[in-house]
């Protein structure tokens, strides 16, 4: 397999003052997963940036993977119009599921019910059964490819963001589309729904525009631009109502949603920034990137301070998944006590709305 490896930190956005700075993962070595245009999964040592091991298996492109790090399963989709299941301890693949026409490019997994639901370019949502690997309801609606999707699995519902510039809610239940938001004027690459209150969404577009919603009018609260080109993904911490947005224009802007501005731009990337995942309790963040750079970055957000710089793909990086919780758990242990074992959302993963 490829083994990839870490270049040196990278400059801080603010000048550091000459004292050595705390260690991102006390105590911890959280792991990685990512998936690439190279066709494969590398999981990584994320405290020393080393790839652990390589998976092939997927035909095109790995587009979006979900991980249940306690379990060690995962679900990829990718632009070959499968989903894939694999086993990580074993680094064994376990089934495809098969029926999009399509790339697929956004999936979401509730791990408890053994169900996922999928987004592709042939404009279809899918909910499969994942004991069965069949489709268990096709979503039809959208005119252009799915391009990204939020799921609250609690409440049943879901959002999605497509190609033909609109964003849809849909009924997990009766697999009914509840509503249609116009008005972004490009397709829509990053979706967000708040579990918190149930009707703010937040959106980003190729447009370049960032966009708060309530969904309870389909009313747009603010329009946000300081992207200079396609918004290629949105991360939300809906609690504190603060965002992550990446971008084509190679930056990241951290934002404060209730006044609508930015907070700090993170920038270094020498390519288009295709995800991020994010830890808002830690303050760290993993960005992915695109042709030109094909390298990962962990970044402190609290200060931009750029940990590490992890190489290794052979192609574009298009979605990440680190094991938070491992970090927590470490600082919780150091501490006393035992971390929250809900932090995760009762186990239920997304692939890049996040």
């Amino acid at each position: 397999s490829l083994v990839g490896g870490a270049r040196g930190a990278m400059p801080p956005l603010e000048p550091w003052e000459d004292e050595p700075r705390p260690q991102m993962f006390p105590g911890a070595a959280p792991k990685m997963l990512t998936g690439s245009s190279d066709r494969t999964m590398k999981l990584w040592d994320l405290k020393s940036g080393e790839c652990v091991r390589t998976f092939p298996g997927h035909k095109h492109s790995v587009l979006c993977l979900v991980v249940d790090w306690d379990a060690m399963r995962v679900v990829s989709g990718s632009a070959d119009h499968t989903l894939a299941q694999w086993d990580l301890q074993t680094c064994l693949w376990l089934s495809d599921m098969e029926g999009h026409e399509g790339p697929v490019c956004c999936i979401s997994v509730h791990w408890s019910t053994r169900r996922v639901i999928s987004g592709s370019y042939d404009r279809d949502l899918r909910l499969w059964d994942m004991v069965t690997n069949n489709t268990q309801h096709v979503l039809k609606g959208h005119e252009g490819p799915v391009c990204a999707m939020s799921v609250d699995w609690a409440a049943e519902r879901a959002l999605s963001g497509s190609g033909d510039k609109t964003i849809r809610q849909w009924n997990l239940k009766t697999c009914e589309c509840l509503q249609v938001v116009d008005g972004h004027t490009g397709p829509v690459w990053g979706v967000s729904l708040s579990p918190e209150d149930g009707f703010s969404a937040l959106s980003g577009s190729v447009d370049r525009h960032v966009m708060l919603w309530d969904l309870r009018g389909g009313v747009c609260l603010r329009a946000m631009l300081q992207h200079q080109r396609a918004v290629t993904a949105v991360n939300v911490d809906w609690p504190t109502f603060q965002a992550m947005t990446c971008s084509v224009d190679r930056a990241i802007i951290l934002w404060d949603l209730e006044a609508g501005e930015p907070i700090t731009r993170f920038l270094g990337h020498p390519g288009t920034i295709s995800c991020m995942c994010i830890d808002w309790i830690g303050r760290r963040m993993v960005s992915g990137a695109g042709p030109g750079d094909n390298c990962l970055r962990l970044w402190d957000f609290s200060d931009g301070w750029c940990e590490m710089e992890i190489e290794g793909h052979m192609g574009a990086v298009w979605t990440a998944d680190v094991d938070w919780a491992a970090a927590h758990r470490a600082v919780a242990e150091a501490q006393g006590f035992e971390a929250d074992e809900d932090e995760d959302e009762g186990k239920a993963g997304a692939s890049d709305e996040d």
